[in-house]
């Protein structure tokens, strides 16, 4: 598998978020990822803020490894909104709505827009 074979696919709500991309990076490596409830592109922080009460058997770890699910929340009006991607080999694999695309960025560039980072596995 190489992670640069989905930089550039579209964006689509429905059929590819930034929690769908995690979910099909992570089967493609043979790892299964929960499905949380995303109903809409406003509501997508709210289903991570449940997945926070409700990991549904995800872990939280303090250093990321290969395929680990990345949350990125930047402070907006009192709360944190948050992103999803996937940690690879330094860099963090995500389909961003503003870029409508699967993006690959460098952790260290993400740090300054995300005051928030969390690594899932």
């Amino acid at each position: 598998m190489n992670i640069n074979d989905y930089t550039g696919l579209p964006y689509d709500f429905r059929r590819r978020n930034c929690w769908h991309h995690v979910r099909n990076v992570r089967s493609d490596a043979g790892l299964t990822t929960p499905q949380f409830d995303v109903k809409s592109p406003t509501a997508i922080s709210d289903a991570f803020d449940a997945g926070h009460s409700d990991p549904q058997g995800l872990i939280r770890v303090p250093e990321p490894q290969n395929f680990d699910a990345v949350l990125l929340g930047v402070k907006h009006n009192g709360r944190i909104v948050w992103h999803a991607g996937v940690y690879y080999e330094g860099m963090v694999s995500h389909c961003e709505l503003a870029s409508r695309q699967v993006r690959l960025d460098r952790l260290e560039d993400l740090r300054d827009t995300y005051s928030e980072i969390e690594f899932w596995r």
